[in-house]
């Protein structure tokens, strides 16, 4: 109802039943058109940090099951159909069960995602995870930054503080990347700011779908955090921080994710992610990269031309990804381009 219908996507749910009616498998898709394409992926897209069908657990699956539910449901939308199902970004298990889509053809994710176990106090954690010099330049950073005020943690637990939060998240993701006009686009297009109110600010006084954290110093927000707390797991979703030179040089953005972990050790959570992508902090605080695979499953002549070049690019993507000369080049040639632009 906002991002999805600010890009065309037309929702497409897929219930695999058994042979005694029961509903065995759910997938939760979209339809959207790219050029003369259709093309189905799991609702989500780059907001969602892993995709997963929902699978009966005392049911086993085969690869021909899954192909004929695929095709099924291609068949049932007559002209409408899809011509491929690209389903990217897929863990290969989650909570000890093994994925099932996993059995169809299917090729490795550019990236990784970073995991890690908690268990334990945060301050225990913390002190597994950082040195005693890392922690003690930590403290210093946010000793610097109680010059604007006390440093402190909220979080979206009332309407305001929140819409504070969201308004603050959103003109610094612009501020960040402005020189990257299609991110900056992305941020400032009203669907996006209507789907982050919608998660994150309640309206009927309950807690709302989404966490959305802030570090303070005085009454300054100076950098956030978002994800989405579930069966003892939380994930993290979208970040920010305050780029002005004086703050980005204490790094908020890390002080604000060393106390968000521990606060996540406190409330007795199990596991804790920092989704898809390269990035150093990411592996201080995770000790766990999680494989991802992508499924391409055609359907039709014009499927296959759309798979051939989707398999193609992201196997490219990927080889960047690996090789950090390459990656380092890809970045220098994308920020060139948009300075050109």
């Amino acid at each position: 109802e906002a991002i999805g219908k600010g890009r065309h996507i037309a929702p497409l749910f897929i219930v695999g039943k058994d042979e005694h009616g029961r509903a065995i498998a759910l997938l939760c898709l979209g339809i959207e058109q790219h050029g003369p394409f259709r093309i189905t992926s799991f609702l989500g897209g780059k907001e969602s940090n892993f995709h997963l069908g929902l699978f009966h657990p005392n049911v086993s699956l085969t690869d021909t099951d899954l192909r004929l539910l695929l095709r099924r449901a291609a068949k049932r939308l007559g002209a409408a159909a899809p011509h491929v199902f690209f389903l990217q970004n897929q863990p290969f298990e989650w909570e000890g069960t093994e994925n099932p889509l996993a059995l169809l053809p299917y090729q490795p994710s550019p990236s990784f995602a970073y995991a890690t176990q908690l268990g334990m106090p945060g301050e225990k954690f913390l002190a597994q995870r950082l040195s005693k010099d890392t922690r003690k330049k930590l403290r210093k950073k946010e000793a610097r930054l109680a010059d604007l005020g006390p440093v402190t943690l909220v979080s979206n637990n009332d309407p305001d503080t929140a819409q504070a939060i969201l308004d603050t998240f959103l003109a610094e993701k612009i501020a960040r990347f402005r020189e990257q006009h299609s991110v900056e686009a992305y941020f400032a297009d009203p669907a996006t700011r209507a789907f982050f109110e919608r998660l994150s600010i309640s309206s009927d006084g309950g807690m709302p779908w989404l966490e959305f954290y802030a570090l303070k110093a005085g009454e300054r927000i100076i950098a956030t955090y978002a994800g989405a707390a579930h069966r003892g797991h939380f994930s993290c979703m979208v970040n920010s921080f305050d780029d002005d030179p004086e703050i980005a040089k204490s790094s908020p953005g890390e002080l604000l994710l060393m106390r968000l972990i521990a606060l996540q050790c406190d409330r007795g959570l199990a596991g804790f992610d920092l989704g898809i992508g390269e990035a150093r902090y990411k592996a201080t605080f995770c000790d766990r990269t999680v494989p991802l695979f992508d499924i391409i499953f055609p359907i039709g002549v014009i499927g296959r031309v759309y798979g051939t070049y989707a398999a193609l690019r992201l196997k490219a993507k990927r080889m960047v990804k690996r090789n950090p000369k390459l990656l380092a080049l890809a970045r220098r040639l994308r920020w060139s381009m948009s300075q050109k632009s």
